[in-house]
């Protein structure tokens, strides 16, 4: 028997449609590996670009439907979205294909779960974690929107959690241009009832507030583990944010910090002229309130492997999941993982976004000794390593010498690999309390990880969850580890932030470490 998923089209077999796909070749070069989701426009397939060697997500669109003009020019519509948005935190976009029988969007292949999976694992989030999410969104949109480029369809479901800490919004399908024509029939709603806008449910002119409210909507559901409005239908549901204010998110769960309620509040107002004016004025309100961050959340149980095509949890509608997350590669991602990545410390000036955690001051700690630095380039073409010859300089002790990257044409390696890293092989087996970083001031990210073991060099990150996550560094780190045991401390650079020199890299010029001897 087909399995079908129900979505914008209705039913559309998956076994059916996939048959015989596995393998095809787009365009000479786009390979079909392994199909990974499917919804009621398009498949997600796991492919190969055999020219580049690297692995990539192909969207495709549903064989009944390429022969829909209207579809057709939807679909087509996601890639231009998405390629005008020059952002890290928007999934990228390679390469469209179009043939008599394909329509195709090539894109990123991400190692991630969605917000809405660690919602329904968890139902509710920590405001700490809630505010980052919300943050990295909002970086999003204000490239969006700088881009004149309205989302429309902002919900869990399109916000992908990465597992080296990265947040990416996703699908574009039915985004619009400011003061362009829409696609649809008049009297359509374009969204997902739970987070439209008013202006959405009214049918009028859509800006970047209509996305703004949505993700109010989402971070009140993380902070609360409700919608701000409920109704016995989809249609109910969007029309009582014309007539209603939401509950305070502080009636619903008395541990909100008051001042994320009131930005929700303040977020979710009907009038849009009463809201945040723009993405940067979100993001800036969302800041202030300084929220403590004690420490990585406990009490999570990992979350279950992500299907795309099993049937979906009951927690949220079928409708939900109508519109396909695209290029997205689910893996078993615990819950904890990904939280533990994405709580970051939003600096409230121009330094580093960081983890916190609890560690004792400098002077009770002890320098660790560093047997030898090796680089770390797992995904590397060609001459193996990343300047080798370069990695003795990062802990010399000598800030005048350093190890430094390869220069790339694009901060994120164009795909061709998740990062690359250099890491300090301990004398001895420690407990790292303190990482200290002297480094290039070009905004780069990347992740700490403190590892068991003897070869950095066969490191494998699926297996292990980073000790701190950093975003946006400029020049030097001084961070806490939380006391994590090991013998490898491993820099992993997954962004390589502002161009200088011709291209782009980054440059370490000291990588240190402090702490204590393991116990046992």
């Amino acid at each position: 028997m087909d399995e079908t998923r129900v979505g914008e089209s209705g039913n559309v077999p998956i076994a059916s449609s996939a048959a015989g796909l596995a393998g095809l070749v787009l365009g000479s070069r786009y390979r079909l590996d392994r199909l990974i989701g499917s919804g009621g426009m398009a498949q997600v397939w796991e492919g190969t670009d055999t020219l580049l060697a690297r692995r990539v997500a192909v969207k495709l669109l549903h064989p009944h439907l390429a022969c829909d003009p209207l579809f057709v020019e939807r679909f087509r519509r996601e890639a231009k979205a998405a390629a005008q948005i020059n952002d890290p935190g928007v999934v990228g976009v390679f390469d469209t294909f179009t043939d008599e029988d394909h329509e195709a969007i090539i894109m990123e292949l991400l190692d991630a779960t969605t917000l809405r999976d660690l919602l329904d694992a968890n139902s509710t989030l920590d405001a700490a974690t809630t505010e980052r999410i919300g943050l990295r969104v909002l970086d999003a949109l204000e490239a969006a929107h700088r881009a004149e480029i309205v989302h429309r369809d902002i919900k869990p479901s399109n916000i992908l959690l990465c597992r080296d800490g990265r947040v990416k919004l996703a699908d574009f399908g039915i985004a619009l241009a400011e003061g362009h024509t829409d696609l649809t029939q008049e009297g359509s709603l374009i969204g997902t009832a739970s987070y439209l806008s008013p202006e959405q449910v009214q049918g009028e002119e859509l800006d970047g507030r209509s996305d703004l409210y949505s993700l109010a909507v989402v971070l009140y559901e993380c902070t609360t583990g409700r919608i701000p409005f409920a109704g016995d239908s989809p249609a109910a549901v969007a029309i009582a944010r014309l007539h209603s204010a939401p509950v305070d998110p502080r009636q619903l769960r008395v541990d909100v910090p008051p001042h994320l309620a009131e930005v929700l509040v303040t977020a979710l107002a009907v009038d849009r002229t009463a809201r945040f004016a723009s993405a940067a004025d979100f993001r800036a309100a969302l800041m202030g309130g300084n929220i403590h961050i004690p420490g990585p959340p406990t009490g999570f149980e990992p979350a279950t492997a992500v299907q795309l095509i099993e049937e979906p949890p009951k927690s949220f509608s079928r409708s939900e999941r109508g519109w396909l997350l695209p290029t997205l590669l689910i893996l078993i991602v615990a819950a904890a993982v990904t939280v533990a990545g994405l709580l970051v410390n939003e600096s409230r000036s121009t330094g580093p976004v960081t983890s916190v955690t609890q560690a004792p001051p400098p002077d009770e700690l002890d320098p660790l000794a560093v047997a030898r630095v090796a680089t770390f380039d797992p995904q590397g073409s060609g001459t193996k390593g990343e300047n080798d010859d370069l990695a003795a300089n990062a802990a010399d002790g000598d800030p005048t010498t350093g190890w430094r990257t390869e220069i790339y044409d694009e901060p994120g390696f164009f795909g061709t690999k998740s990062g690359v890293g250099v890491a300090l092989v301990l004398e001895s087996r420690s407990e790292v309390e303190r990482v200290r970083i002297e480094s290039s001031d070009n905004g780069w990210n990347g992740s700490i990880y403190v590892i068991d073991g003897e070869a950095a060099e066969s490191i494998d990150l699926g297996t292990i969850s980073p000790a701190a996550v950093v975003q946006d560094v400029r020049g030097t780190l001084d961070l806490a580890t939380g006391g994590a045991t090991g013998r490898i401390i491993l820099l992993w650079i997954t962004q390589l932030g502002d161009p200088a020199d011709g291209g782009h890299r980054v440059q370490i010029d000291e990588f240190s470490a402090a702490g204590r001897p393991a116990q046992g």
